[in-house]
């Protein structure tokens, strides 16, 4: 049923063992073994379409000898092909993203993908999670040489015999087809250890400016995720007291605003939560609207206000027009769309974890790349840098709610009690960082942030003040003005959560 292709320089007491791995760990009884010798005579290439020739079964999978893989793994490895007919190839680690530079592991925190081990000899286990493990096939363009499955009968090309000897075979093999439209995906149904640590040398560098020279024109290569995870949610049956203040500032952009409370209603409970429109600067025009819209669905309050401060708007609703019925609030910017239950997955966040200060959602770009997945503060060469956890990330997420540092103000709740301890906003900020400031008061009240891994949306951000020239200014002000100074000051109780680099 598979056959298993690999070429080695090692002794027969080694070539051995590993034999005896492979048919011990499979899980099948159908399994053709083809064992090249290869002092350095062969490139991988040329082994490998060699094995290809000599198989007698469709599923083929040219591997390192180095390996130690899962009990059962070859089972698993029938079942994704079987049920994911649509793909030809599947590897344990491969990149969403080829670059010009032939470094297919350039943006490795972003594009990659896959779980592998590593255990050299003498060393420690560790694991590199190159992306979540998820209950999908992951999209790639490029497989990595450590393991390699097909079908046969599905490729359009072997493997590159004009490339190098043992560098660049895999992406020969995996660009040629992808660009004819062959689907490669990367697995997480086993787990497989690599008994050593892959160096480039000068054959690699070699072998890079040869496959640059076939396929630079094709490049850069770059295949964003076609859909958005959503783990599977058990309903459960929220009982509070309060219902949830959700907290919406707009100006204009009706469509945003109209899909954003939509969303509450498509995946919320509509007992759960009431909705506080902010609106800092419609037209009259687009202010009949809104009311109109406020008229036909209930629960929702119209605010309105002359300025925009993020600040200042959202301290006013609190304590103007939140009463005490509400335990907690929601802020949420107007080009969020949500995908989850996101109240009830905060509300279980808040109960399960009573000392909860701020409760985020992992939010996406509208390229499915992630915007949020909590907020990272690092300090590095006496420097303080603030960002978001797994940036521009395709696959790698948090896949369990989190302690994180902070969460972002674009979608994040907090009990109005905390929220008032920290004394609200600080309505000092211009522009940004508010939100970082109230995340880290949290904190120094003993309290602690979480990423729930339940609650997805949608983040479309900022689209409703993209034409602000002087953005990058305020920004800056902000930071050197006011969070800045926050964080020294109370740096010793922070310390815990800001990641030091040296």
């Amino acid at each position: 049923m598979i056959t298993i292709i690999y070429s080695t320089h090692k002794d027969k007491d080694y070539n051995d063992r590993f034999k005896a791995h492979l048919i011990n760990s499979v899980g099948l009884n159908d399994v053709q073994i083809l064992e090249y010798q290869n002092n350095n005579q062969f490139s991988l290439a040329e082994v490998y379409n060699s094995g290809i020739t000599e198989s007698i079964y469709d599923i083929v999978v040219c591997c390192h000898n180095d390996i130690k893989l899962e009990s059962g793994w070859g089972l698993k490895l029938l079942d994704d092909f079987n049920k994911n007919q649509e793909y030809a190839i599947i590897g344990k680690a491969g990149s969403c993203y080829f670059p010009k530079s032939g470094i297919y592991w350039e943006r490795i925190n972003q594009t990659m993908a896959g779980q592998v081990w590593h255990h050299p000899v003498g060393q420690k286990k560790w694991l590199n999670n190159y992306s979540t493990k998820l209950p999908f096939l992951v999209p790639v363009v490029t497989i990595d040489g450590l393991f390699i499955s097909f079908d046969k009968t599905k490729i359009k090309h072997q493997f590159d015999e004009t490339i190098g000897k043992f560098h660049f075979y895999d992406h020969g093999f995996s660009i040629p087809n992808y660009l004819d439209g062959i689907k490669i995906g990367v697995t997480s149904s086993f787990e497989i250890t690599h008994e050593s640590v892959g160096q480039p040398n000068e054959e690699f560098y070699e072998s890079r400016v040869k496959f640059l020279e076939k396929y630079i024109d094709k490049l850069p290569l770059d295949l964003k995720p076609e859909k958005i995870y959503l783990p599977e949610i058990t309903p459960k049956n929220i009982k509070i007291k309060s219902k949830v203040a959700v907290i919406i500032p707009t100006k204009g952009k009706l469509d945003l605003l109209f899909q954003c409370i939509e969303s509450f209603y498509d995946n919320c409970d509509i007992n759960l939560f009431d909705i506080f429109i902010a609106d800092t600067g419609s037209s009259d025009e687009e202010i009949s609207v809104i009311e109109e819209f406020v008229k036909e669905v209930g629960n929702i309050k119209l605010i309105r206000y002359d300025y925009y401060n993020f600040a200042k708007i959202n301290n006013d609703v609190v304590k103007n027009h939140v009463g005490k019925e509400y335990e907690f609030l929601l802020f949420c910017n107007n080009d969020v769309k949500l995908l989850t239950d996101v109240i009830s997955g905060m509300l279980n966040t808040f109960k399960q974890n009573p000392r909860a200060g701020t409760v985020g959602a992992r939010l996406h770009f509208a390229d499915n790349t992630i915007q949020h997945n909590g907020i990272l503060a690092v300090i590095k060469n006496n420097s303080f840098g603030v960002s978001h956890i797994n940036l521009g990330s395709y696959y790698n997420f948090l896949d369990k709610t989190t302690s994180v540092p902070g969460n972002t103000g674009a979608l994040v709740m907090i009990r109005k009690f905390t929220f008032e301890k920290c004394g609200m906003f600080n309505e000092n900020y211009i522009s940004c960082f508010e939100d970082v400031e109230l995340n880290f008061k949290c904190i120094i009240l003993g309290l602690e942030n979480y990423l729930c891994s339940d609650c997805v949306a949608y983040h479309y951000e900022s689209q409703t003040r993209n034409d602000d020239e002087e953005k990058l200014d305020k920004l800056q002000k902000d930071y050197k003005n006011n969070l800045l100074p926050f964080v020294v000051k109370n740096i010793n109780k922070l310390s815990k959560q800001i990641k030091q680099i040296n």
